[in-house]
Parts: C-alpha cells; sequence; structure tokens
C-alpha cells in the first residue's frame, strides 16, 4: 500500500539558539486524520496533533510537541511542549501507547503506568511485579509526586470527552513535558493504526514506523479487497447493558468500518454521531432477535456467564445457535483485554479474526487472535 505524503529529507542550517518552522510536511498520513509531522529548518520536527481527544476541532484544539535533535530549540514563541528525540523515561497513562511502543521495540523505556490491572503486555506486567514499572494512579486519584519522582522525559497522555486540562496544568507546573495520542479518534482501524508513526517520529524511528505500518496496510487492504463480493453479509449486534443502559457504537466508528470491511452488516445503523449512544431495551431485543454474529457482550466468557445476566437472552436465536464472541481471549484477571491494548496497532489481525467470525470459509486457515466464542456451558 503505497503511504500517501512519504517522508521528505530534511534541509537547512541548524541553530543552537533557534529553530523555525517553516511548515512543510515530512509526514502526511495515508489513514489517520488527527496528526501531522512538520519540518524545521534544522533536524527537529514538530507533531502537530490535530484531533488530541474526542470532540476537538478548530485551531484552538491544535497541540503541538517540538522533537529538539542535536541541541536545537524551539521556535521563538512556541507554546507547546518539547521533547528530546528518543527518550529514555516514558510514562503511557493507556495501554495502546505502549502497544505501539511494543511494536516499535521500545517498550523496555516505560517506568510508569496507569491502570496496571488491565495491561496485558508481558513485559509491562513483569516490571509491574518486580517494581521497575510504577503504577500512577488514574482520573482523579494520579499521583504527582510519584510521576516527579519517576523523571519521566515525557508523558503521553490521552482525553475523552475534551482536554485534561487538570493533569496538564500539574504536568506544566512539574516541567514535564507530555504529548497527546489521539488515535481512539480515528474514524477507521488503519487511522489507529497509523499514530505508531507519532511514537516512531519520537524515539526516531520513522522509517521503521512507515515500513511496519506499510505491511498492515497492505495486509489489511488485501483482506478488505478479499471481502468485497461477498454476497451473504451477517447482521452484527454490539454489547449488551452495562448498569442497565445498553450503549452501541456510531455508525461512523472504527469498529463498524472493521465489520463492514469483513464483509458484514451492522445492524443498528441509523445515527450521525460519532460516539457510542444509548439505545432502549427494546429496540435492543428486536435487533438482537434479527442478529447473525453478537460481539463483545460486555464482560461474559461464556453462556452461562450471559444467560446469568439476562436470562431473556437464552431464547434469543443468536445465542442458541453459539454465534456469540468476545474480545477476551487475551485479557488479565480484572479484565482488561488486549483487544484494547495491541489491536489499536494491529488493525489487520482484528480484520482477519472477524473474518473468520462472519466468513469462516474465507479465512485460510487464520485462528482467532482476540476474539473467542464463548464457551456452551449452560
Amino acid at each position: 500500500m503505497a503511504l500517501i505524503g512519504c517522508v521528505a529529507l530534511l534541509t537547512g542550517c541548524p541553530s543552537a539558539d533557534k529553530q523555525a518552522a517553516h511548515g512543510t510536511i515530512v509526514y502526511a498520513p495515508h489513514s489517520a486524520e488527527g496528526f501531522r509531522i512538520v519540518g524545521t529548518e534544522g533536524e527537529s520536527t514538530i507533531l502537530r496533533i490535530l484531533s488530541p481527544w474526542a470532540g476537538a476541532s478548530g485551531e484552538g484544539a491544535i497541540r503541538e510537541v517540538f522533537i529538539a535533535r542535536g541541541g536545537e530549540k524551539a521556535p521563538e514563541g512556541f507554546k507547546g511542549s518539547v521533547v528530546e528525540s528518543n527518550p529514555e523515561r516514558i510514562i503511557c497513562l493507556s495501554s495502546s501507547h505502549i502497544a505501539f511502543m511494543d511494536a516499535l521495540g521500545v517498550d523496555d523505556r516505560v517506568v510508569g503506568v496507569s491502570g496496571a490491572d488491565y495491561i496485558t503486555n508481558p513485559h509491562i506486567r513483569q516490571g509491574i511485579a518486580n517494581g521497575s514499572i510504577r503504577e500512577i494512579g488514574y482520573d482523579n486519584a494520579i499521583n504527582y509526586e510519584l510521576i516527579a519522582a519517576l523523571r519521566p522525559d515525557v508523558v503521553l497522555i490521552y482525553g475523552t470527552t475534551g482536554e485534561n486540562t487538570t493533569l496538564t496544568g500539574k504536568l506544566t507546573e512539574l516541567g514535564i513535558p507530555y504529548l497527546y495520542m489521539g488515535e481512539q479518534t480515528e474514524r477507521t482501524p488503519l487511522g489507529k493504526s497509523e499514530w505508531m508513526m507519532a511514537v516512531g517520529e519520537l524515539f526516531d524511528l520513522r522509517e521503521e514506523a512507515v515500513d511496519l505500518f506499510g505491511q498492515i496496510g497492505e495486509r489489511y487492504e488485501s483482506m478488505r479487497l478479499a471481502m468485497l463480493g461477498v454476497e451473504r453479509k451477517p447482521k452484527v449486534m454490539f454489547n449488551s447493558p452495562y448498569k442497565d443502559v445498553w450503549f452501541v457504537p456510531a455508525d461512523e466508528s472504527y469498529i463498524v468500518r472493521l465489520v463492514e470491511d469483513a464483509g458484514g452488516e451492522y445492524i443498528c445503523k441509523g445515527s450521525s454521531s460519532r460516539t457510542s449512544r444509548p439505545i432502549s431495551g427494546e429496540s435492543a431485543y428486536v435487533w438482537l432477535s434479527q442478529a447473525d454474529v453478537w460481539l463483545n457482550p460486555n464482560e461474559a466468557r461464556t453462556m452461562g456467564q450471559l444467560v446469568a445476566a439476562n436470562p431473556k437472552f437464552a431464547q434469543v436465536g443468536v445465542v442458541r445457535r453459539g454465534q456469540v464472541y468476545n474480545c477476551t481471549a487475551i485479557s488479565t484477571p480484572a479484565g482488561g483485554s488486549d483487544f484494547w491494548e495491541s489491536g489499536a496497532v494491529w488493525a489487520d489481525v482484528v480484520l482477519a479474526d472477524l473474518i473468520a467470525i462472519l466468513h469462516p470459509e474465507k479465512a485460510g486457515g487464520h485462528r482467532l487472535h482476540y476474539f473467542e466464542q464463548l464457551a456452551n456451558n449452560r
């Protein structure tokens, strides 16, 4: 797959005092919408985050990180974070950040994490167990004293419903650079995967990231194109009630795109929103009764658990046929799933899983990696 906006060589004479951003795009993503990599007059680059959090829009939402090389300084008046390239000590607030680092072979730089119980990466779990990697807390319980003590070169952060001003304000006060990772805002699987380029740029691994993303994209596109001609498109239902509310994905979400690219049909379409929406129990059961496949029914891993949560599920055709799958094949005791971790990177593997579920005759021997069929233990 050709990458649009391929890497360009940076030219010019570096200055130890000041570097001007000349605005040349040295990497324009092929699939991602949320970032660009901009050149300077020297070796340094600026990572421009266009979608740092869900719903971000306009110039006021753009966040920038100056990735310094060769002792260069940020442009005069630069208001973003300044990070020395190839940092040694990283704190990750999301498990997906760890997955991007792992894919590029730099997960050994992680010294702190948020939500340790939900991380599946074996190296990180070992580090947490032996104390070389610390849990720094999450949400309103972040331990800023510990963050300062860990002396991170940069903190990888994210935003959900908006800018996390409490976190960024405290990090700024402590003099700790941060980088918004916005892969969760992307609408396509390859858009999420392409955020490895942001991590690659940070660690001076741009060429390696280009090569890896190219391989993932080629495999993904090959499978997607092979599924275009399928006549039968199984109807897919998502999720199950959480605290008595049933949420389903937005029509334009990346998970719906995955289902469509795998030759399936999302049964709950009808909203132009880009965020998950609640549906009534009545509507949910109507759609569920028409579904051919049911994906991600919360934490259930067996039919017994599913029916125990709601006995009415036992009468639904998709349950009687056993066509219920959850992304729990690789998970932690606390309920963390590798689907939400490394699945952000390996879009091709996720697509292969869904093809095996929806069209097993076209799976080519692929064995499920992230998903598992609910065991029938009723």
